[in-house]
């Protein structure tokens, strides 16, 4: 069984103006808030994480929610917002329940969806254990994307959901039934959607990215190994205060999309912390992989190489295998790194999680 943790923390932590009966605990968080806000990436340790993200984290009267509705036939997709990977579906099932992308959406405007469609493989054969290899997208595939929007702070029901866009893969017939990827191995789209956030993220962030492209790429491949190799090792140790530094502004970046309360931050790294301390905790090597580009080059992703297996494919270098209850399964970490762009040098450059 294969387990992904998706890691969305966010939090806000509130000022109030301070009266005689409230003033100590005032002074507290006032306190707490100037230390926060000083506090640099290298203090940041696994006890004060949750309340340096918590004094970022901006709450705002209308917290708008961006949601993709996804419906497949006949064919596997791959699907990435603004040229980053939020979901993959290599099974011939739906997704049933919408698929959240504020993590992706950094800044109002418009917004990139791209949708990568692959033939079905052997997947009826092994459903239905009947069939043949299928290895060309045929007139029925079809994909069918709806970009919907909910606002935090209202009911979040059915109801409250506000329609953005209702999207087809291309056809190429007057009567919209026939695929204009007929006949071929692969088909990749990309459609545009318009939305509005009242954050800004586009600079604190991989939105802010150097063109990883332009490096020397052996340089480039061996700094990534190194930060793998390195993350991992102290995953294995248990190491929190490492782990804390390096999932900080990743933390941050998401914390903010979301909208999260200091609960939810707290609880979620309270979750990771679970992971950390396992004992039966095995990093993989990192092998059998390939370098990737994902935000028109301002990400680096070691991508494992193995494209039959679909269990294993397009997911990241960088993994543990554990056991829980009797069963080993592997936790594949979403290792993305970017260089910001400020004091950015080709031959020296730092790179940091996205």
């Amino acid at each position: 069984m294969k387990k992904i943790t998706l890691l969305l923390f966010i939090g806000l932590l509130a000022c109030k103006q301070t009266t005689p009966q409230n003033a100590k605990e005032n002074k507290t968080s006032e306190e707490t808030m100037l230390i926060t806000k000083d506090i640099s990436e290298q203090e940041i340790n696994s006890e004060n994480m949750v309340e340096a993200i918590s004094a970022k984290v901006k709450r705002y009267d209308a917290e708008p929610l961006y949601y993709l509705r996804i419906g497949k036939a006949n064919c596997m997709i791959e699907i990435l917002v603004n040229d980053m990977p939020v979901y993959q579906s290599y099974e011939l099932s739906n997704l049933a329940s919408p698929l959240e992308i504020n993590h992706k959406i950094l800044k109002s405007g418009n917004q990139t969806v791209t949708v990568r469609m692959y033939p079905v493989g052997d997947l009826i054969k092994e459903d239905y254990d009947y069939g043949e290899t299928i290895t060309q997208l045929g007139d029925a595939s079809n994909v069918r994307i709806k970009v919907i929007r909910l606002d935090k702070q209202g009911a979040m029901g059915l109801r409250d959901e506000e329609e953005i866009l209702d999207h087809q893969s291309p056809t190429k017939d007057a009567d919209g039934e026939v695929f204009a990827g007929t006949g071929l191995p692969f088909y990749e789209y990309t459609f545009e959607f318009f939305a509005t956030v009242p954050y800004d993220l586009s600079e604190d962030s991989w939105g802010n990215a150097a063109d990883l492209r332009t490096v020397d790429q052996d340089v480039l491949e061996q700094k990534m190994l190194d930060y793998y190799k390195t993350f991992l090792k102290e995953y294995k140790k248990g190491n929190e205060d490492f782990i804390a530094q390096q999932y900080f502004q990743s933390f941050y970046v998401q914390a903010q999309a979301y909208y999260k309360s200091k609960e939810e931050i707290q609880e979620m790294w309270d979750e990771e912390l679970e992971t950390i301390n396992d004992p039966t905790v095995k990093p993989q090597p990192v092998k059998d992989y390939e370098l990737v580009f994902y935000a028109q080059g301002g990400i680096a992703f070691l991508r494992l190489k193995t494209k039959d297996d679909l269990y294993y494919r397009n997911n990241c270098a960088g993994y543990i295998e554990t056991t829980e209850d009797g069963i080993q399964y592997e936790i594949f970490f979403g290792l993305y790194l970017y260089a910001p762009k400020k004091g950015f040098n080709k031959k020296d450059f730092r790179l940091i999680m996205a």
